[in-house]
């Protein structure tokens, strides 16, 4: 009766569409315009800056960088920014919630990390969305085509969407193996 039971159990959680790990691979590639833009600017591009002003700024974001941390100024003086490794290793984090390599890492670390870190990114986009409407103070925001927000808030924000489903998956996935007497 408990194996039938089971059964029935993995074939309902499998019909769930939303527990599909397709959830990871967009999380995986959500960030990776952003990546790409802050690179650029990163190189000297001014691709998405629409003001004389904000040319000036990415041009000089180097020169605040070096009041800073040397590492961080030698990463983006060599075409680097470290957003851009933040927005890789959030894209590897979702590939973990998807791969079995990410089953060999601690179950409860992917879990607590994939619900912490995809309530913070959509509340953040979120504000950012009540900002542009007007509910909160914009602050600087001028020069920037209205493209580099859709890429860098929308997808923040389907990261963080993406992130919370994934982990969700991760979840019954790994519920689903250990009531079939599988690892951990």
């Amino acid at each position: 009766m408990n194996l039938k039971h089971e059964k029935h159990m993995r074939s309902e959680i499998a019909n769930k569409t939303y527990l599909t790990s397709g959830w990871g691979y967009v999380a995986a590639v959500a960030l990776l315009p952003y990546a790409i833009l802050k690179s650029l600017w990163a190189w000297g591009s001014t691709i998405g800056l629409t003001t004389e002003q904000a040319v000036q700024d990415v041009a000089r974001f180097s020169d605040t960088l070096k009041e800073g941390s040397a590492f961080l100024y030698t990463l983006y003086t060599n075409g680097i920014d470290f957003t851009a490794i933040l927005a890789i290793l959030a894209s590897l984090f979702a590939l973990a919630l998807v791969s079995s390599w990410g089953e060999r890492l601690p179950n409860w670390l992917l879990i607590i990390s994939g619900w912490s870190v995809g309530v913070l990114t959509v509340l953040i986009s979120i504000l950012t969305a009540l900002q542009f409407s007007g509910v909160f103070s914009k602050g600087y925001a001028e020069g920037l085509a209205i493209w580099v927000y859709v890429v860098t808030y929308g997808g923040l924000f389907l990261w963080g969407v993406t992130v919370f489903m994934a982990t969700l998956s991760f979840q019954h996935r790994i519920k689903n193996k250990q009531s079939r007497g599988g690892n951990k």
